[in-house]
């Protein structure tokens, strides 16, 4: 059975997406802004599965 962990935002053709635990957070226009968010979340909860990739690898 395939596991559909990758949740992509309907919206997002370009840039960077956040995900945590395989669920879209959010969507930004360059990579330095999308570490930023992850670094930030992942300082919220260590535990956290913290993701951040270019959509077009995801396309």
């Amino acid at each position: 059975m395939h596991n559909a962990a990758v949740t992509q935002h309907p919206a997002a053709h370009e840039g960077y997406v956040v995900e945590v635990g395989g669920r879209f957070v959010s969507e930004y226009g360059t990579l330095t802004a999308a570490l930023r968010a992850g670094l930030e979340l992942k300082n919220q909860d260590a535990q956290a599965q913290v993701k951040v990739y270019d959509v077009k690898d995801r396309a």
